[in-house]
């Protein structure tokens, strides 16, 4: 039995691949992109943790850790993050020759949000005290 719940999560078989600004993981029943960054934050907190004693628990608590996540499609896995990071890994994947219609992507990952806000209230004029 793993004693983590990052050996508890890659178990069953699974492992990463590393692609230059984006790592693919692979798990028991499901696949993911994330960055390298928060695959390192998550791999040290995952090392650090006690298994639950269900290898299927440890995958879910695992992956729910990431910020950042272009799930396969399929694999249970929804993607989640940043528009600005998900852009530059879909770019990276289209660099690197990865299939880009395997994975779960937005359709409107490039278009512009803009956010309406409210313009500021005219300030009260001042007023100079009476004596």
């Amino acid at each position: 039995m793993a004693a983590t719940v990052y050996a508890s999560a890659f178990a069953s078989g699974g492992g990463t691949s590393r692609y230059g600004d984006f790592v693919v993981v692979r798990l028991a029943n499901c696949a993911f992109i994330t960055t390298p960054m928060d695959l390192q934050q998550v791999s040290t907190w995952a090392r650090g943790r006690i298994t639950s004693g269900t290898s299927q628990r440890d995958r879910t608590i695992f992956v729910e850790r990431f910020e950042t996540i272009i799930g396969r499609i399929g694999s249970a896995v929804a993607t989640r993050g940043s528009r600005g990071v998900l852009s530059r890994i879909v770019k990276s994947m289209k660099a690197n020759a990865l299939m880009v219609g395997e994975w779960s992507i937005p359709a409107d990952l490039d278009a512009s949000v803009e956010i309406k806000r409210k313009a500021p209230e005219a300030p009260l004029p001042l007023v100079p005290k009476a004596a």
